[in-house]
C-alpha cells in the first residue's frame, strides 16, 4: 500500500545535489544558506470530514464513492529552504528566500501536494525589515463534491497564491510588524463557481521579557469575494444533508493567534524549547440569499480553534529536531441544523520534524 519506491526515489533525488554540495564544500565556501527538511506525520482526518460523513464513508452509505481509500494517513514531507544575505549599502542587507516542499501520503496519493513560498527581504540596522512576499499552493486536493452544472461528483482541486507585503520594526525586548495581502483560490473547471478572491491585513506584536521567553500576539483580517458564484447563471437547489460549498461563500473574518515560546532549563548542552501556538477564526458569511437556495451560508457563522504544543531541540548548531501535536476543530452556526452536522470536523496530527543546515 504505502508507495516505498516513490519515496526512495524522492530521497535520491534531493540527495545527490545534497553530496555534491558537501563535496564542493570542501573546496570553497557555498554561496548560499541551504536548509534541508523532513517531516513526518500521522493525520487522523485527511479531509477534515465530520462525525457524519466519516460514518457514511466506515459504513459505505455515501452519497457518493469517496476517492480516497482511508480517512487517515500517513504522510511524509521533504523540503528545501534557500537565502544569501547580500549588502546594499551601509545600513542596508538584501536577503531573498525560497522554500519548497513535496508532501507525499502513504496510502491516498490522490492528496499528493507541493507548495512554494518566495521572500524577498530588506533590512536596516536589523531594527527594520521589509519583505515582498509570494506564496504558491497548486492542485490542492479538497474532497469530492457534486457539480451541479453536469449532475455528477468530481474532485475538487484548486490554486492558491497569496501575495503580500509586511513592514517589521525591532525595538528590543518589543516586535511589532503590519501585513497586507491578497488570496486567490481557482478551482478546476468543474468548480469555478466556488472561485474565491480575497484581501487581508494583519498586525502582531511580539514582546521577549527575557532571553529564554517569547510571547507573540497577532490578528488579521480577511474579506473573501465568492467570484465564481457572482459570474454563474443560476442558483441550483442544494440538499443540506450532503456537503457542499454551492452558494455565495463570500465571508469576513478575524483570525487571532497567541504564541508562548520558552528555552527550557535543562542543564544540558541542547537547546530544548517548548512552544505553544492558539489560534482562533471568526469567520461570518454575508451572502444574502435566501436560507432555502443557500442553506450552506445564509445565517452561517464558523468558529474554528487551532491548538499546536510542540517541543523542539537543538543537539546541534546545523541540526534542529522537533515533536508537534495539532489539534484542529471548526464549529459552524447555522439556521440548518443539518449544515452543523455537516461542517463541524475534528482533526488531530502527530508530526516530527528534522531540519538540516547543509550550508
Amino acid at each position: 500500500m504505502i508507495r516505498f519506491k516513490a519515496i526512495c526515489a524522492l530521497w535520491l533525488i534531493l540527495a545527490i545535489p545534497v553530496v555534491a554540495f558537501c563535496a564542493a564544500r570542501k573546496a570553497a565556501k557555498f554561496p548560499l544558506t541551504v536548509k534541508v527538511i523532513f517531516s513526518t506525520s500521522y493525520d487522523d482526518n485527511i479531509l477534515k470530514y465530520s462525525a457524519l460523513d466519516l460514518n457514511r464513508f466506515e459504513t459505505n452509505t455515501e452519497p457518493f464513492p469517496a476517492e480516497i481509500t482511508t480517512t487517515d494517513d500517513w504522510i511524509n514531507v521533504f523540503g528545501v529552504r534557500l537565502y544569501r544575505d547580500f549588502n546594499l549599502g551601509h545600513h542596508v542587507k538584501f536577503r531573498p528566500y525560497y522554500a519548497a516542499k513535496i508532501s507525499l501520503f502513504a496510502v491516498n496519493q490522490i492528496k499528493n501536494y507541493q507548495s512554494h513560498n518566495f521572500i524577498a527581504r530588506f533590512a536596516y540596522r536589523s531594527r527594520a525589515y521589509l519583505s515582498l512576499k509570494y506564496f504558491y499552493l497548486p492542485s490542492f486536493y479538497l474532497r469530492a463534491y457534486k457539480d451541479h452544472d453536469w449532475n455528477a461528483y468530481h474532485g475538487a482541486q484548486f490554486d492558491l497564491s497569496r501575495p503580500s507585503a509586511s513592514l517589521r520594526l525591532r525595538l528590543a525586548p518589543y516586535e511589532f510588524e503590519a501585513e497586507l495581502g491578497r488570496e486567490l483560490i481557482y478551482y478546476n473547471s468543474f468548480f469555478t463557481e466556488y472561485d474565491l478572491e480575497a484581501i487581508f491585513w494583519g498586525l502582531s506584536a511580539a514582546y521577549s521579557p527575557r532571553e529564554d521567553l517569547d510571547l507573540a500576539l497577532g490578528y488579521t483580517f480577511k474579506s473573501s469575494d465568492n467570484v465564481g458564484f457572482e459570474q454563474s447563471a443560476e442558483v441550483a437547489q442544494i440538499d443540506p444533508s450532503v456537503d457542499t460549498e454551492y452558494g455565495d461563500a463570500s465571508y469576513e473574518e478575524d483570525q487571532y493567534s497567541l504564541k508562548l515560546s520558552y528555552l527550557l532549563p535543562l542543564r544540558t548542552h541542547w537547546d530544548w524549547k517548548a512552544s505553544l501556538d492558539l489560534r482562533r477564526a471568526l469567520r461570518y458569511y454575508q451572502s444574502a440569499l435566501p436560507l432555502l437556495q443557500d442553506p450552506f451560508h445564509a445565517g452561517r457563522q464558523d468558529r474554528r480553534d487551532t491548538f499546536e504544543p510542540a517541543l523542539s531541540v537543538s543537539p546541534l548548531p546545523t541540526v534542529e529536531l522537533e515533536l508537534r501535536f495539532t489539534y484542529d476543530l471548526r464549529r459552524t452556526d447555522s439556521p440548518d441544523p443539518s449544515v452543523t452536522r455537516i461542517k463541524n470536523f475534528d482533526d488531530r496530527t502527530f508530526e516530527f520534524t528534522l531540519i538540516y543546515q547543509v550550508f
